[in-house]
């Protein structure tokens, strides 16, 4: 399955932000973005959050588009987020510090992450396996290493085998 396409519209990041929440403050936009890892390359921006982008954002690279994306979700502030892909087109180190914020944002929402790569379930408070659209195991990632052969040959595929992670 090909990872999904983060819908950015015409406008300015400053407009696409506030469709998340049309009320929400300048920190607010801010601390979404800064979650997102969005800020520094948009305050690098020449008119940082009031930059027009085009249709689809064809003016940024696919993990701009998908941190922005992310930022406008966290604007709204909602209980449940549900991200499919999230950070699919982000390379690991910046992949890491979106998930770090994300994890300092869950005493306020409940995150349901989906995605193909071990690396971003990892620190998962709970993960559940499915191959085949079959659920294989559900758990943390130790129990999953220690219970779940198809968790251990994902792991083994994308990380590397003979370790326990």
């Amino acid at each position: 399955m090909a990872p999904q396409k983060a819908l950015l519209f015409s406008g300015t990041i400053r407009e696409n932000l506030l469709w998340g929440r049309e009320d929400a403050g300048e920190e607010e936009l801010y601390r979404a973005a800064e979650i997102a890892c969005a800020d520094t390359f948009i305050r690098q921006s020449a008119q940082g959050y009031d930059t027009r982008l085009g249709q689809g954002g064809v003016n940024l690279s696919g993990g701009q588009k998908q941190r922005i994306s992310l930022a406008r979700a966290l604007v709204r502030n909602p209980r449940i987020l549900i991200l499919d892909d999230c950070t699919s087109a982000l390379d690991a180190g910046t992949e890491y510090e979106v998930l770090r914020g994300l994890k300092e944002m869950t005493g306020r929402m409940t995150v349901l992450l989906v995605s193909q790569r071990i690396s971003t379930v990892m620190s998962a408070d709970r993960i559940l396996c499915l191959d085949g659209g079959r659920v294989q195991g559900y758990g943390t990632h130790g129990e999953l290493m220690a219970s779940c052969r198809a968790y251990r040959e994902i792991y083994d595929s994308q990380i590397g085998g003979g370790t326990n992670g």
